[in-house]
């Protein structure tokens, strides 16, 4: 009986530590489950950590907000010192607009788990709705050097978050504006080699042939039709109607343009893409 037992004790230790090492797998296994295994990962009573870090990457795809924070609500309590934790707290911060606070609880775990790149792949994205485009650049580039170490997922948000930051940054120079075209290209050319037909790729897509001058292969329709295919896939993701918005405003669809506004307004009034469409600041971009 003692002999079992301490097996027992010693899987549980050796399936914990390799978790804590090991974010690519439960990443890579997420993005590919069924909505009848996602359904039951969901209804399972006792989750792990691994099970909460899982349906994290989830409903960061789907902009699921109340489901991430009823998620930590339930689970905070047994896994507060967990990174998976960690990182969902850090994620339901950014999507608040609570940047200091979802700052400082991601560097934490980063500082503690200096191998948890999704943490480090999660900052990069905060900084890029914070608009330090060049910090978000930087980091993106130093996950994209580690792609042998990145799920899937992690590796292509990496690429597109690269290729978003370094289109803004070299908007102010054109005679940059060639070269950073074609890395912007192969970035999302990469992306959509890991993950084809994601909402994520389809917006990252659409919007480059948005905000691009027709002269170097800027296409409204193209974007219009990736834009729409990725609103559909993620129908909580208030930026994807406000690139849609400036679309159809190009167009000259007034009225369609005013609906999708209104409705990136009622999911989240405070999203960045929007108030800086809103504001006519458009350091996001627009179309050209």
């Amino acid at each position: 009986m003692k002999k079992i037992l301490l097996f027992v004790i010693l899987a549980g230790l050796f399936c914990s530590s390799s978790f804590a090492a090991d974010w690519k797998s439960p990443a890579d296994a997420a993005i590919q489950m069924s909505p009848g295994a996602i359904s039951r990962l969901e209804s399972k009573k006792d989750k792990s950590a691994q099970d909460i870090y899982m349906l994290t990457i989830l409903y960061y795809r789907e902009y699921q907000r109340v489901k991430l924070k009823r998620l930590f609500n339930d689970h905070q309590d047994k896994w507060s010192d967990n990174p998976a934790m960690k990182l969902l707290q850090g994620i339901i911060l950014m999507w608040d607009h609570r940047y200091s606070e979802g700052r400082s609880v991601l560097t934490g775990v980063i500082n503690d788990y200096p191998d948890f790149y999704p943490a480090e792949v999660t900052l990069s994205h905060l900084d890029y709705l914070q608009k330090d485009f060049d910090r978000s650049y930087r980091k993106a580039l130093q996950m994209i050097e580690k792609q042998r170490e990145l799920s899937r997922f992690h590796f292509a948000v990496s690429l597109m978050i690269a290729a978003g930051a370094k289109g803004i940054l070299v908007k102010k120079n054109w005679i940059k504006g060639i070269p950073a075209y074609f890395e912007v290209k192969g970035y999302l050319k990469k992306a959509q080699k890991q993950m084809p037909d994601s909402a994520e790729t389809l917006y990252a897509v659409g919007s480059f042939y948005l905000l691009i001058p027709p002269l170097v292969g800027g296409d409204l329709d193209k974007a219009i039709v990736l834009l729409e295919k990725s609103r559909q896939m993620t129908p909580l993701n208030p930026s994807v109607y406000v690139r849609l918005a400036q679309a159809y405003r190009a167009k000259g669809l007034t009225a369609v343009s005013r609906k999708y506004i209104t409705k990136a307004m009622e999911l989240d009034s405070q999203d960045e893409i929007l108030l800086d469409d809103i504001s006519g600041a458009k350091v996001f971009l627009d179309v050209p």
